[in-house]
């Protein structure tokens, strides 16, 4: 394996004073999928990607089945059926390979892991070769129940916005949950996720959002990425509407002192707005953790 980290994670790490516990856990980063990951991936019913093409380029979906769509081949790749997922850009089912970043998570157990590596689709199939397989913490993730079956299944739109609509603004003040994917011109694409209660992902203009970024593991693969590359999108998903958006966006952050600590706010810049209607089916009420 390469080195476990790059310029950028180093840099938050020495920024955030958590250098030397980032580096006690990078051996839990793995070239190859432990048999511990592979039970838990064949048994999942849902999963985040994000994809690039090219150092400018990076879109990111949701993919998710009540039946098994998970398939591991060797301990460097797994295949993924794409019967049930929101809108990928057909660009995508061309191309002979690109970077991608997978985010498996189950809600209910409060459970993720992560992937990085390189991809390719045949035959409506992801082919996922992995370079980077780690287990996360279940910090912050807002547990959901899902139900027998999916929803009725309707056609998908795609709408494209290029600021924030009231709709869309109301709907970010309600999320618990979103999906961050950032990219780095030799780690490749990645996508994380986060989670806290209503608002606090915030609105700050019609092009505008805000977050806290808060601590879970100090490795920190994200903002090292935003480090070295501003751009990045955010995936959200209406989890009663049935409808997903992606917000097209470059990042900046700032350290402030708040509450007796030291914490990093990331302001995103919204460049395009994506909304996939009937682009998520899976059928989840909320509880509390």
């Amino acid at each position: 394996m390469n080195e476990v980290f790059h310029e950028g994670e180093y840099h938050l790490q020495e920024l955030m004073g958590v250098r030397q516990s980032s580096d006690a856990l990078a051996s839990m980063v793995k070239d190859t999928i432990p048999q511990i990951a592979k039970d838990f991936l064949i048994n999942l019913k849902f999963c985040v990607i994000t994809l690039s093409k090219q150092e400018d380029d990076l879109t990111s979906a949701v993919i998710y089945d009540m039946d098994s769509f998970i398939s591991i081949i060797g301990d460097k790749a797994i295949d993924i059926s794409l019967r049930n997922s929101s809108f990928i850009d057909t660009d995508y089912f061309k191309e002979d390979e690109f970077s991608i970043g997978f985010l498996g998570l189950d809600f209910e157990k409060a459970m993720r892991i992560r992937i990085n590596g390189l991809a390719k689709i045949n035959n409506n199939t992801l082919r996922i070769f992995v370079n980077e397989v780690y287990s996360n913490c279940p910090k912050y993730i807002i547990k959901r129940i899902y139900k027998s079956n999916l929803k009725e299944k309707l056609i998908q739109n795609v709408q494209n916005y290029p600021k924030l609509t009231t709709e869309i603004m109301d709907m970010i003040s309600q999320v618990d949950t979103f999906f961050l994917s950032s990219l780095h011109k030799n780690k490749g694409a990645d996508i994380s996720h986060r989670g806290g209660n209503k608002g606090f992902l915030k609105v700050i203009s019609s092009n505008e959002i805000q977050f806290d970024d808060k601590p879970g593991n100090n490795l920190y693969n994200t903002l090292g990425n935003i480090y070295t590359n501003s751009i990045v999108n955010i995936l959200l998903i209406d989890f009663e509407n049935n409808n997903t958006y992606l917000i097209l966006a470059r990042a900046s952050f700032t350290k402030i002192y708040e509450d007796e600590k030291y914490i990093l706010r990331i302001t995103l810049s919204c460049s395009n707005i994506i909304k996939n209607t009937n682009s998520f089916l899976m059928d989840y009420s909320s509880k509390l953790n």
